[in-house]
């Protein structure tokens, strides 16, 4: 049995669940983009710091991986460390 319950709130679907910014609006940052036999891999930094592994072909862009954002410092830098 599968639940449809979703924890902290956040968004569901084409968002990312720790902004809620639409996965196909900007800002995003490309990190790096790479050929495959199908189509493309595209890897992405969300406006809130989050990696994205982008997967772009016939069938059109999804997100089929992501990160938490970076986590911050005391001073409100991000350090990186997830």
């Amino acid at each position: 049995m599968s639940s449809t319950a979703h924890t902290h709130d956040r968004p569901v679907g084409d968002a990312c669940p720790y902004c809620g910014w639409p996965d196909r609006a900007e800002p995003f940052q490309v990190v790096s983009r790479h050929g495959t036999a199908a189509g493309h891999t595209v890897w992405t930094r969300c406006g809130c710091g989050s990696l994205q592994m982008r997967v772009v072909d016939a069938r059109g862009m999804r997100v089929v991986s992501r990160s938490r954002p970076a986590a911050e410092k005391a001073d409100g830098v991000r350090c990186g460390v997830v």
